[in-house]
């Protein structure tokens, strides 16, 4: 049966990709019950991601990225492709593992780099997307 996802102000969400907007930060209870408008998370905030030569880099303080749910052939890493979802494997960890997660876009600064270096600050083509988790405050 398909898990329904009911936040404080009575929003209905049919999956948790649906729920979970890029730079929209949640937090998973201990009872696995999911809030998005709390005092403490409006004050959280995305952490930026960033991509360069292989490797990716989360500027964000106690934030980590979730890993090894990506379906892309040969690669195991955080960055998602954009055609997949917060669904199976990875939707069931995050309702499993209290705490704080927010999906973000990850920014291919090689890709700028090498197309108009120029002109990079911040406009960075996107790598995919990930989810960030950070433990509850």
């Amino acid at each position: 049966m398909a898990r329904e996802y009911v936040t404080e102000d009575g929003h209905r969400y049919k999956s948790l990709s649906d729920l979970m907007e890029f730079d929209h930060v949640i937090q998973v209870r201990e009872d696995g019950t999911i809030s998005d408008n709390l005092p403490n998370i409006r004050e959280l905030w995305a952490p930026e991601v960033t991509w360069s030569d292989g490797t990716h880099h989360v500027d964000g303080e106690g934030w980590s990225l979730l890993n090894g749910y990506s379906g892309q052939y040969g690669y195991s890493g955080p960055v998602m492709h954009p055609s997949e979802l917060i669904g199976g494997r990875m939707e069931q960890d995050i309702i499993s593992q209290p705490g704080y997660y927010v999906a973000v876009v990850v920014s291919d600064v090689d890709e700028c780099q090498a197309h108009c270096p120029e002109d990079c600050d911040g406009n960075h083509d996107d790598a995919g997307w990930a989810v960030a988790y950070r433990e509850g405050i």
